[in-house]
């Protein structure tokens, strides 16, 4: 009873602090120091020798996110912090928990069924109240019946007429009280405030049940065989139909290697060594619907792949054949990944960067080390579960990297110097965030010059083409972000609008 009374007066501190951060705030410091609090009495709770290695790797992942929160101010900066605070404290509140999936989903969970979890300790700890433990079974034997008797109220003026014209003035007097009472207890405030409860007993405290974390236990890392009993006098099964889908995907994996062969080669003849635009060849086709169609035969030949090594067939004493065929084809895949990368590579180097350009190459990433964790998959025999545990952690290390990189102005500082003025995407700078205002200012004259070039092209693909209104509308976004960094209070602030700030305030003092 101590022990509850004590977590509930922690998540109530936390909803104040949690209220205190971020009513009316943006994102910023505030969420650094709400996650790093957060995680801290996880620790003093639990002890960091009770942590799994789960709970302790995203630990370190939020607590990079959540300092990058600060320091770039991003949106995926905040994605990260949000997502790694939220499974380390699954992984912590439920130590069997081995995936991200499965934390994150426990988490939601959690999150589900924390106001029923607040009420049950509610009721736990009221017992040592006197008072409030009268106050609250009184309350809960009047409550009740009132709430039935207005549902059957409303029931009955609904079906009688005569019954709703009599009680009318009774009903709209009675609903003006309502509305005052509402207007002046469920303030937007307060039910701000009983967000913050919730959310805050929900990376606190485990309402949830463990049925997840049980369910998730009986998913093993290594495949065993799966041996048919049968009566011991009928005659043992044969094994021609597994035979025979070994034989079939054999032939199966000879066919698409070949084919696979063919096509890595005239890749690589065409696009790793010596490529040049040619004239006619829309660069934009030749990546958006290539890409994407050899990255769909790459996720395709993998599923092929999971479905012939589901079961018995890793078992077969004739599968040394399959297995490097299968190998065969998992190194060519990767060859063909290579070879899509490339695609986006010679993209950008004719056309600048851009943020989806980047998300393709992410997700080739994780595409070719799925293909490295499928191809252990299929050497060491290991289970579906550990295919997609080991590629949701690369996911999650991966998302945990791009929050530590200031993407928005990588993107400009590449593109104001790349050298194919006339196809970089002009209209997209003022799209970007306010930290790259710096950056335009500084460098106004090679956007104008890259405004002259697109000019001078047959095909005009950009809105953006008069220097003096992108002027115009980058004053009117300067004047806009110091009013807002004005304004903000301490909650909000981070290292990248103060350098921003810093650096427009300098450029305005030397007269640019």
């Amino acid at each position: 009873m101590k022990t509850t009374r004590n977590l509930l007066i922690t998540v109530l501190l936390a909803a104040v602090i949690f209220d205190r951060l971020f009513w009316h705030q943006g994102i910023g410091v505030n969420l650094t120091l709400f996650a790093l609090l957060t995680l801290g009495v996880l620790l003093i709770d639990h002890g960091w020798r009770r942590w799994s290695a789960p709970a302790r790797l995203s630990a370190a992942g939020a607590v990079v996110s959540a300092v990058m929160v600060t320091v770039h101010g991003s949106v995926i900066a905040t994605i990260a912090a949000f997502a790694t605070l939220f499974a380390c404290t699954a992984f912590v509140l439920s130590p069997r928990l081995r995936s991200t999936v499965a934390a994150l989903s426990a988490w939601a969970v959690n999150l589900a069924t924390t106001p029923i979890g607040i009420v049950s300790s509610v009721g736990e700890a009221l017992p040592g109240l006197q008072a409030l433990r009268h106050g609250w079974r009184r309350g809960r034997v009047a409550i009740v019946p009132l709430l039935v008797l207005t549902v059957f109220f409303a029931l009955y003026s609904g079906g009688n007429s005569r019954f709703n014209a009599m009680t009318a003035g009774f009903m709209d007097s009675f609903g003006e009280w309502l509305d005052e009472l509402f207007d002046a207890v469920v303030t937007p405030h307060a039910l701000f405030f009983l967000f913050a409860v919730v959310f805050a007993a929900s990376l606190l405290m485990r309402s949830a049940g463990e049925w997840l974390a049980d369910h998730e236990s009986r998913f093993a890392e290594t495949m065993r065989r799966v041996r048919v009993k049968r009566a011991q006098w009928l005659p043992p099964l044969g094994m021609g139909a597994l035979d025979r889908e070994r034989r079939m995907a054999v032939v199966l994996l000879v066919l698409v290697n070949a084919l696979l062969l063919a096509v890595n080669a005239i890749d690589i003849h065409w696009i790793w060594f010596g490529f040049q635009v040619e004239p006619g060849m829309s660069l934009k086709e030749f990546v958006h619907e290539g890409t994407w169609l050899l990255i769909v035969s790459i996720l395709l030949s993998m599923a092929i792949l999971l479905h012939l090594f589901r079961g018995n067939l890793n078992f077969h004493p004739k599968n040394r054949l399959l297995t490097l065929l299968a190998t065969a084809w998992l190194a060519q895949n990767f060859i063909l990944g290579i070879s899509v990368f490339l695609r986006n590579y010679h993209y950008i180097g004719f056309h600048g960067l851009a943020y989806k350009r980047i998300g393709v190459i992410v997700f080739l990433a994780l595409v070719l080390v799925g293909l490295v964790t499928l191809y252990l998959k299929i050497r060491k025999r290991r289970t579906l579960f550990h295919l997609l545990r080991v590629n949701a952690w690369a996911a999650f290390a991966v998302l945990v990297g791009l929050a530590t990189v200031d993407w928005d102005s990588l993107i400009v500082r590449y593109n104001l110097a790349h050298w194919n003025q006339g196809e970089i995407d002009v209209d997209n700078y003022l799209a970007m965030s306010d930290k790259v205002l710096p950056l335009l200012y500084a460098d106004r004259e090679r956007v104008f010059e890259q405004m002259s070039k697109h000019r001078e092209n047959e095909v005009r693909w950009v809105r953006q083409l008069d220097p003096e209104a992108f002027r115009i509308e980058l004053e009117r976004r300067k004047e806009r972000f110091l009013e807002r960094n004005a304004e903000q209070d301490w909650q909000s602030w981070t290292w990248a609008d103060e350098r921003t700030r810093a650096a427009l305030a300098s450029a305005t003092a030397d007269g640019q």
